[in-house]
C-alpha cells in the first residue's frame, strides 16, 4: 500500500494552541504510518523541540507575504518528498493555495484555529473566502466556527474536530511560592488573553488569602500590553505573588505544582491550556 504523505504548515513553533495542535498531528501521524513533515514560515520556536525524530522538519524563514523564494523553496521540498497533502494551520492558508498553483495534485487541508470565535462579524474574510474553494476540507475547532464557515466559505468538506492536548513529562521549571496556594495560567501575554482583568481579579483575592501566589505562563513579546502587565503589578505591589515565566513546554509538570488552573480570555475557539488543566485533574 502506497504510503501517505502530508506536511502540516504553520506561521511558528512558538507556544500556542494552533502549533500545540501542528505538532501533536504531526506526530500523531508519525506514530500510525503516515510519511509526516512539519513546516514553518515565519519562525521556528520552542515546540520543534517536540517533534518526534520521524517527523520531517523545514524552516522557510518567510520575510513577507510574497515571498518568492521561500514560496520556491516549499515547492522543492513537496517535490523531493512527494508531499500529497498540506495542512495548513490558520493564515498559512494563504501560502499552501499558491503552492497548489504551481503544483496542481496537491490538496489542502485548512484548520480553522481562530480565536475569536465569540466575534465572528468582524472577521476579514475576503481572500479567504476566495482560496476556500482550493481546498479539498476544512477543519474548525468549534461550532461557532463550523456555521461561520458553511456560511461566508466556498467550500461543503466542513469537519468540526475539537482541539485535543498531549502532555509532556519533562521537568525544568519549578514555580516559586507557597506549595497548596499556587494558582497557574497558561496563556502567552496578548490582549485577547486579558491577564490584566486577570491581575484586577487577583489583587481583590489576595487581600483576604494572604500567600496565594498568581504564576503567569506563555510567550511575552515584551510590547506595551506586556509593559501594562508589569506596570499594573507594580501598582498592586503584586510583585512577590505574581511570577511571569514566558514559554514553557513541560506544562505536565507545571501543573502538578499548581492548585488552581485559570483562563480569563475575553473569546476563545477551544482553548488547549483547558483542556491540559482536565488532563491533570487541575480545579478551574
Amino acid at each position: 500500500m502506497k504510503q501517505l504523505k502530508v506536511l502540516q504548515l504553520i506561521d511558528s513553533l512558538n507556544v500556542g494552541g494552533a502549533e500545540m495542535m501542528a505538532v501533536n498531528i504531526a506526530n500523531g501521524l508519525s506514530e500510525v504510518g503516515v510519511e509526516s513533515y512539519l513546516c514553518t514560515t515565519r519562525k521556528e520556536g520552542i515546540l520543534k523541540n517536540k517533534l518526534n525524530a520521524e517527523v520531517g522538519f523545514l524552516f522557510l524563514n518567510k520575510k513577507s507575504k510574497l515571498d518568492f523564494k521561500s514560496l520556491l523553496k516549499l515547492k522543492r521540498y513537496i517535490k523531493q518528498n512527494n508531499i500529497e497533502i498540506i495542512h495548513a494551520h490558520s493564515s498559512s492558508f494563504f501560502l499552501a493555495t499558491l503552492i497548489k498553483f504551481l503544483i496542481p495534485s496537491l490538496k489542502i487541508c485548512w484548520h480553522d484555529h481562530y480565536g475569536f470565535s465569540d466575534d465572528l462579524k468582524n472577521r476579514p474574510y475576503f481572500i479567504l473566502k476566495q482560496f476556500s474553494r482550493f481546498f479539498c476540507h476544512i477543519i474548525v475547532v468549534n461550532h461557532n466556527l463550523e456555521k461561520w464557515a458553511i456560511k461566508h466559505l466556498k467550500n461543503s468538506q466542513i469537519s468540526l474536530f475539537p482541539n485535543f492536548a498531549v502532555l509532556s513529562f519533562d521537568k525544568t521549571t519549578f514555580l516559586k511560592g507557597e506549595v497548596g496556594k499556587r494558582i497557574v495560567c497558561i496563556a502567552n501575554l496578548r490582549p485577547q488573553k486579558d491577564h490584566l482583568n486577570l491581575l484586577n481579579t487577583f489583587q481583590i483575592f489576595q487581600k483576604d488569602h494572604q500567600g496565594w501566589t498568581l504564576h503567569l505562563i506563555g510567550k511575552d513579546n515584551h510590547n506595551e500590553y506586556s509593559k501594562n502587565i508589569h506596570k499594573l503589578i507594580d501598582d498592586y505591589k503584586l510583585i512577590n505573588c505574581v511570577f511571569i515565566y514566558g514559554s514553557k513546554t513541560d506544562i505536565n509538570h507545571i501543573l502538578s505544582q499548581a492548585s488552581i488552573g485559570v483562563l480569563s480570555s475575553k473569546s476563545e475557539g477551544l482553548p488547549v491550556s483547558l483542556l491540559e488543566y482536565g488532563l491533570t485533574k487541575l480545579p478551574v
